[in-house]
């Protein structure tokens, strides 16, 4: 049997560069898809392309996509912070050229394109209310958010119009190793950067509004152990399944860095949620996976990869 091979779309991002090792650990060829603006972060091995190209290329990502059995769409041209600040550019630079990639995946023949969505931004309110599942209405109160739903719901065009299968994994918030320490990229790695500097955390709110946080391996082991199946569904919550707050990150660095941490409280804007609560019984049911590092353990992996 003929090696199977997938393009991994943001290929040397944080959760693109997780996902090549994965991939590659589980046998799979990888063309690995990027701008390279800096050396890959992945491990180059005999079993990994490197494709240097521009997402908005045609051209090049149209022959990227090539003979290839799986498609990983891990790439946003946007953030969270970005799209609230400039709703457009979500539309134009995420959701637009999206449908553009959907489409190209139809014509290039792709078995399965996964879709790299998000879960708090995409149920908006409705987590902060419950504990939602997939089969809840999504309420998105962001840009960013609309962009991930109005993608999905693309995707599923795209199923019913030319038989394109999909998955989209709405992962709720990644950390590890390899993200960015900006205050757009994540809420552990920018107070990481903030406390070991001894600036202080600018925390929105009391600090007891909760996320779901899942650790970056654990999150791309779940998703290439099932990708392959014969799924039941075509949307699933992928996350850790337990409520952190603000609060208790700053607690748990203070005591992993042995640093007291100085805060200052912001109001929180109208679109911030108090609660973002995401259940993920639909996957670990079905798959019998789930994640297995405890947010002490994640931050302290963190830790000794930045060596802080």
């Amino acid at each position: 049997m003929s090696q199977k091979s997938c393009l991994v779309i943001g290929a040397n991002g944080f959760i693109g560069s997780h996902l090549v090792d994965a991939l590659c650990k589980k046998g799979y060829f990888v063309k690995a898809f990027d701008r390279y603006t800096h050396a890959p972060q992945f491990t180059e091995n005999k079993t990994v392309e490197v494709v240097k190209g521009d997402f908005f290329d045609d051209i090049v990502l149209g022959e990227a996509m090539k003979g290839v059995d799986y498609v990983f769409h891990t790439f946003s041209a946007t953030t969270p912070f970005i799209s609230d600040a400039d709703p457009y550019k979500d539309i134009s630079l995420n959701v637009l050229r999206n449908v553009q990639i959907f489409e190209k995946a139809v014509e290039s023949n792709v078995k399965k394109i996964m879709y790299l969505s998000s879960g708090g931004a995409v149920y908006g309110h409705m987590a902060e209310q419950k504990n939602v599942t997939e089969d809840d209405a999504p309420m998105p109160v962001s840009p960013y958010g609309i962009g991930k739903l109005a993608s999905e719901y693309y995707l599923e065009y795209f199923n019913r119009k030319y038989g394109l299968e999909y998955l989209a994994y709405r992962v709720t918030n990644p950390y590890g190793p390899r993200q960015i320490m900006k205050n757009s990229q994540g809420v552990i790695p920018a107070f990481l950067e903030k406390i070991s500097k001894g600036e202080k955390l600018s925390i929105i709110g009391d600090g007891n509004s909760t996320r779901d946080y899942i650790y970056i391996e654990d999150a791309v082991n779940m998703i290439v152990d099932s990708f392959e199946n014969k799924t039941k569904y075509r949307i699933y919550n992928t996350g850790s399944g337990i409520q952190t707050s603000v609060n208790d990150i700053v607690k748990t660095l203070e005591a992993n860095l042995g640093i007291e941490a100085k805060l200052e409280y912001m109001e929180a804007p109208k679109t911030f949620l108090t609660k973002s609560q995401i259940n993920v019984d639909r996957f670990t049911d079905e798959f019998h996976l789930g994640a297995k590092t405890t947010l002490s353990e994640g931050i302290r992996l963190l830790l000794k990869d930045a060596k802080i």
